[in-house]
């Protein structure tokens, strides 16, 4: 075990002087490195920890550097990890190899269930490659996403890919870094059919006691009961699954907020033919209850839509 590590340990330090003694032959200019990476397959994408898995090609080539004398300049995948390279391709000028790894951006949550990403690759060049000895440029020859058309993701659109090189300082140096955003976004078709249609159901059965005469207000208090006791687990269950405990109001919530003020109009109602039931007796006939609901049915749409638009400055 221990001749093993040491044997790493050398190989490790060999290819640091020979990558070193490389770019000191370029001590006046910074080797300019053209960097690439085309995207073959994007994996499983957890909203609720911001994680995704890529398999790409990464090529490197330069005029100014021999890939068959000296080892590729060492890079560091800023954003993620690379658990496996394989088919590596080297030529005197050209390097490039395949990956596979888990990348991690963040997520705006706020958009929730509509949720919008960047699915970043940061590829930066690290110590002894400061900026002064490497400079990546982009290579768009070999930056994109391999085959569009079969680069797909269940439940989300993919965006055209943009690929740029910028420089990051450190106490420590300058550093060149590379980066690939594929941004994507969820169906909104999908999204629709899965988490606002079911609550659009639901509120309109209790929306539906506004046609059910008021002798049968223990059946529609029952109903706004039972409904409401379904959104509110619909609401937990579903809407606020696959993403983490935030400190803000996302648009799910807005929404279901919304949709309480729904189940909250309708109970009243009920409630206020009860009141006028018992005080006006006689007087509380079937054309003063009918007007009664007419006027609910205008006016709780146009409360829950009060509410939701109170509810985007939260």
């Amino acid at each position: 075990m221990k001749k093993t590590l040491i044997l790493f340990t050398l190989i490790a330090i060999t290819a640091l002087i020979s990558t070193d003694d490389a770019f000191a032959q370029n001590s006046t200019n910074p080797v300019k490195m053209k960097i690439g990476i085309d995207v073959m397959n994007i994996g499983k994408i957890d909203k609720e920890t911001g994680s995704y898995d890529m398999i790409f090609w990464v090529s490197e080539s330069s005029d100014d550097y021999d890939f068959t004398t000296q080892p590729p300049p060492i890079i560091d995948y800023e954003n993620g990890y690379v658990e496996e390279t394989s088919a590596v391709s080297i030529t005197q000028h050209f390097y490039k190899f395949k990956a596979r790894g888990t990348f991690y951006n963040d997520i705006d949550y706020r958009p929730h269930p509509f949720h919008h990403m960047d699915l970043a690759v940061h590829i930066k060049s690290v110590i002894p490659n400061t900026l002064d000895k490497l400079e990546f440029v982009v290579d768009p020859e070999y930056s994109g996403i391999r085959g569009e058309s079969f680069v797909t993701v269940p439940g989300w659109e993919i965006g055209e890919p943009s690929f740029f090189v910028s420089n990051q300082t450190y106490p420590w140096g300058e550093f060149s870094r590379y980066s690939a955003i594929i941004p994507v976004k969820s169906s909104p078709i999908g999204v629709f059919m899965k988490y606002i249609s079911p609550t659009l159901m639901i509120a309109g059965f209790a929306f539906s006691t506004y046609w059910i005469p008021a002798k049968y207000s223990d059946e529609k208090i029952e109903i706004i009961a039972a409904t409401l006791v379904g959104s509110i687990f619909f609401h937990i269950t579903f809407l606020g699954a696959g993403i983490p405990s935030v400190q803000y109001l996302t648009f799910a919530d807005k929404v279901m907020m919304s949709i309480y003020t729904v189940f909250a109009m309708c109970l009243f109602a009920v409630l206020l033919h009860k009141k006028f039931e018992s005080e006006l007796k006689e007087k509380y006939t079937m054309i003063v209850e009918k007007n009664l609901n007419k006027k609910f049915r205008i006016m709780t749409p146009i409360v829950a839509v009060v509410i939701f638009l109170i509810a985007q400055v939260l």
